[in-house]
């Protein structure tokens, strides 16, 4: 029997195809090896051992279990650097007569650290002038916030020896201090719009900066320190409720700008 021939021109079409798809290919280059050391794997692959993590002992942050030598050297030296308020510099700070008078009636102390070789308030060239030699790692930038001036108050001591007031920024803001939060807080609390609500919530305070407009469009609060105030469920993080307090006044009720149920997001 012969072959048929209707299924020859089928199978030179499929040739011819295949030809030249492999005509219109592109010939692919092998560089050669990037001359590296190469190491023989383990006989063994290593146990990856799980990270736990466990809450913070102040709960503001998480930390891997059992961990503590990479935090120990940061927790001593804040340690070292913290300077409180009870403190032999802070209270001589606070006795001087030119920063008695700079603070007036009202004020908070926010924080005391010892100054930066090149510190924007107390720089170490001002021990120049200081009566008493000192090594430029006894100077110390002591801060305030002065509530019966509205402004930032900043002490540069040698020791507890007073080396001056430095001039300070009209827009500058110190952070705001433990004992502002507490209190922010405290205010807050006492609003009757959020009362009854806020009691058992967990409290979070931030500084903020009211903008400045034209005339009667004025942010209330502005050139102020005013904080804003969030209440949530412990360890949920998600605000319930809010206050805007401008420590600013000595009068609680008039303290409270703004407050009410936390606005969805």
């Amino acid at each position: 029997m012969k072959p048929t021939v209707r299924s020859l021109p089928g199978v030179l079409v499929l040739s011819m195809s295949i030809t030249g798809l492999l005509a219109c290919a592109p010939f692919e280059r092998k560089d050669p090896e990037t001359s590296v050391t190469k190491q023989a794997l383990p006989a063994q692959i290593p146990v990856v051992s799980k990270l736990e993590l466990v809450q913070s002992p102040d709960g503001g942050r998480l930390i891997p279990k059992g961990d503590t030598t990479l935090i120990q050297p940061k927790m001593q030296m804040a340690v070292l650097d913290e300077i409180l308020e009870d403190s032999p510099i802070v209270q001589a700070a606070g006795r001087h007569p030119h920063v008695r008078e700079k603070l007036g009636g009202r004020y908070f102390f926010i924080d005391a650290e010892p100054a930066k070789s090149k510190d924007q308030f107390c720089p170490v060239s001002l021990l120049r002038t200081s009566a008493q030699a000192a090594t430029p790692s006894s100077m110390i930038r002591v801060t305030y916030y002065s509530y019966s001036h509205s402004l930032p108050v900043i002490v540069c001591m040698n020791a507890q020896e007073f080396v001056g007031l430095p001039a300070i920024p009209k827009d500058y803001q110190p952070p705001e201090s433990d004992r502002e939060e507490a209190e922010a807080i405290r205010v807050a609390q006492l609003d009757a719009r959020i009362q009854d609500k806020v009691k058992g919530l967990k409290a979070h305070v931030i500084l903020t900066d009211p903008e400045w407009r034209l005339w009667w469009w004025n942010r209330e609060g502005h050139g102020h320190r005013v904080f804003y105030v969030t209440f949530s469920q412990p360890g949920s993080g998600d605000p319930e409720y809010y206050a805007v307090v401008d420590l600013t006044d000595e009068i609680d009720t008039a303290n409270v700008l703004q407050a009410g149920a936390e606005p969805k997001r």
